[in-house]
């Protein structure tokens, strides 16, 4: 009799000791999410953020918790983005041991892995209550951002600072100004959905003409055409005819009154690198626009020689007549890892849209699945005029919206009555 007594306890320590890390997990999970966009905390030495520090540190929690999930976005999606993930990682490894630079292909490794593979598994997986709680944190921390950037550049008038560029261009957080306002233009979506559904109040929507202004401190023609197509998809696929035609009319007439009458009052750096290019309808005056075309001319020269293996991780940049690296994702890692390396990207973040498509076709599951699929094909076209993706505030979103609609799948499958149980 003792001894089932000393069992019992020993049980309801051991229930308790999990729920507690439990607890502790989803706090160190939150900041992960928070912090992501804060690139600016990261160690000298090599890229490891406070993010990183927290993701690493949730990831031994859930261990000790025994919540670690082996299909954090459902069976069939992880295994396809598993798979993608390894194939484009198998073609730069080979590609840096055969031609490259085998350490820079290591370091490679290391960062996709962590980016696209811990932090699947540390947002994954989780409860709905959870997941919309870090999808919150992460939207919440690109409006401070936002407005920390207004701070800096309208009030204080600093620049040529960490977050602010010589120029006057807004870095923000994450100390670059394009994809400062890609990650923007990512969490769009996440917001609409969270104001859509009723997770937020509907007063968070003051939060989008926030994003909006900071996308145009900014000064970056990629990540404005990025932050239109957030918006315009959303509510494209959520909102009816009569609703939609009148926020169509509302932007055209405010875009028509800032033209007239508010064109002083844009930002400098939207002015200058922006607003002629709109005006005009020249795409040449939009920004670096020629020598990024350039780039892309020279390695879509190049892509027929890198079929099987490319030149090697973070190699192009040496072996490109203009001196850097082409600011495409996609032939960037043709030409660095060969063709596969390139569809095995492809194929990983195709598989984000497996959830989104499964919520669907489930009660109160199109707002998931909108945002889901918003977010992945915005990331898709933005990585178009980007280099390399392995910085975690590029990851973290996609993965928090393909995230959304898993676990609200997952909840519907819970919430099924049994065959048993009907009539």
């Amino acid at each position: 009799m003792d001894r089932v007594n000393d069992i019992y306890q020993n049980s309801v320590s051991t229930r308790g000791s999990a729920g507690f890390l439990a607890r502790v997990e989803f706090r160190v999970a939150l900041g992960v999410v928070f912090f992501s966009t804060m690139n600016f905390l990261r160690l000298p030495q090599f890229y490891f953020t406070f993010s990183d520090f927290l993701t690493c540190t949730s990831l031994i929690l859930l261990v000790g918790a025994g919540r670690l999930s082996l299909r954090p976005i459902g069976a069939a999606p992880t295994i396809m983005w598993m798979g993608g993930l390894t194939t484009m990682l198998a073609g730069l490894s080979l590609s840096s041991l055969v031609y490259g630079d085998s350490m820079r292909g290591l370091v490679y490794l290391g960062q996709y892995s962590f980016a696209y593979l811990l932090l699947l598994v540390v947002i994954g997986g989780r409860s709905e209550k959870q997941t919309v709680a870090l999808a919150k944190a992460y939207v919440l921390s690109v409006v401070l951002m936002c407005i920390h950037g207004i701070y800096v550049i309208n009030i204080l008038g600093h620049t040529d600072t960490t977050f602010v560029s010589g120029s006057g261009r807004l870095m923000g957080f994450v100390e670059r100004e394009n994809e400062c306002a890609a990650v923007i233009a990512l969490a769009v979506p996440i917001l609409l959905f969270l104001c859509a559904s009723g997770k937020l109040t509907k007063f968070a929507m003051l939060a989008l003409p926030i994003m909006g202004y900071g996308v145009m401190l900014t000064g970056s023609n990629t990540g404005l055409a990025s932050f239109a197509f957030g918006v315009g998809a959303f509510a494209l696929f959520t909102l009816d005819l009569k609703r939609f035609l009148p926020t169509i009319a509302i932007g055209i007439g405010t875009a028509a009154a800032i033209s007239h009458w508010g064109r002083d009052y844009l930002p400098a750096a939207f002015q200058r690198r922006v607003l002629g290019a709109l005006e005009t309808g020249d795409i040449g005056q939009a920004g670096t626009f020629d020598s990024r075309l350039a780039l892309i001319r020279e390695a879509i020269n190049r892509a027929d020689s890198s079929i099987f293996l490319g030149v090697g991780a973070d190699q192009y940049q040496y072996s490109s007549f203009l001196g850097a690296p082409v600011h495409n994702l996609y032939l960037l890692l043709w030409t660095e890892g060969g063709l596969i390396t390139m569809i095995g990207f492809i194929t990983m973040i195709l598989a984000g849209l497996g959830p989104g498509l499964a919520a669907m076709n489930r009660p109160g599951g199109r707002l998931y699945t909108v945002c889901t699929c918003t977010t992945v094909v915005l990331f898709l076209l933005c990585i178009n005029a980007f280099a390399s993706v392995y910085g975690r505030f590029w990851s973290v979103p996609v993965i928090i919206a393909v995230a959304l609609s898993q676990s609200f799948v997952s909840s519907q499958l819970k919430n099924r009555p049994s065959a048993s149980g009907r009539l």
